[in-house]
């Protein structure tokens, strides 16, 4: 920058380079600037692009998750004799794959080597990502979701298989037919626990919907439908709510296997 016919230094030679770290959506950094004089300075707006590539007959790197003109921040004003943190943070779209790109400031003419490290996003949605099963046991019935992909990265879906299900009363039917089994005439203890122990067994018995699907990996910024196949287990009690879930990468499906 130029006062008058003096060129003024606004960028701090140390560090060399400006680094940005962070999703695509949130990658972040900042850069020090400092004013020498004695004057309130206005600084244009900073801008960064693609880096010019060096050498004769080199090309400028291409990178397509910044606009061709680059980015350009708001002005600067930098108060007299003085430094100030200014804070980068660029929104680049969400399908940017992870990486490190070199990019380069650009200060009133005065220029920095900017290292971006963009990060790893898994994001996603599961649309429903609730399932409401009548309880039929033994029978077998279908059912569909949608994987939107929102992270820079793909998303490798696997068979569902078994989900393991918990009986919404459990506790209550084991205690009561518990108390059932022995009655007025208990002869100790060890009858009492017995009875609790048997009942307990039967109510936390190992049941389990049997889900089917293919395995299909969602790409970054793509839409998938899975075809569910779902079989409710035939020792289930058809007069009995049940709760469970499978996971998903990060996120969980969920069944809820109601009375019909």
């Amino acid at each position: 920058m130029k006062r008058g016919d003096t060129a003024v230094s606004l960028l701090s030679a140390v560090p060399p380079s400006v680094v940005l770290v962070g999703p695509p959506r949130a990658v972040r950094g900042s850069f020090t600037l400092h004013n020498p004089t004695a004057e309130k300075l206005v600084v244009p707006p900073p801008t960064i692009r693609a880096q010019p590539a060096t050498g004769r007959g080199a090309k400028t790197t291409k990178f397509a998750a910044l606009p061709e003109a680059g980015f350009t921040m708001r002005r600067i004003i930098a108060r007299p004799n003085a430094q100030r943190h200014v804070p980068i943070e660029l929104n680049l779209p969400l399908t940017t794959e992870p990486g490190t790109y070199h990019l380069e400031l650009d200060v009133d003419g005065e220029t920095r080597q900017v290292v971006a490290h963009v990060t790893e996003l898994v994001e996603f949605t599961i649309e429903p990502d609730h399932l409401v099963i009548p309880n039929r046991p033994g029978e077998k019935l279908h059912k569909r979701i949608v994987i939107t992909n929102h992270g820079n990265v793909p998303l490798h879906v696997k068979s569902i298989g078994a989900v393991v299900l918990d009986e919404e009363l459990a506790h209550c039917r084991a205690i009561r037919g518990a108390l059932a089994d022995v009655g007025d005439d208990a002869k100790g203890f060890d009858e009492v626990l017995g009875a609790f122990v048997k009942r307990y067994r039967d109510a936390f018995e190992t049941l389990a919907l049997k889900v089917q699907n293919d395995k299909q990996t969602v790409g970054s910024g793509d839409v998938c439908a899975f075809d569910l196949g779902i079989t409710v287990p035939e020792k289930a009690n058809a007069r009995a709510r049940y709760f469970g879930f499978a996971a998903i990468s990060r996120g969980n499906l969920s069944f809820t296997v109601v009375p019909d």
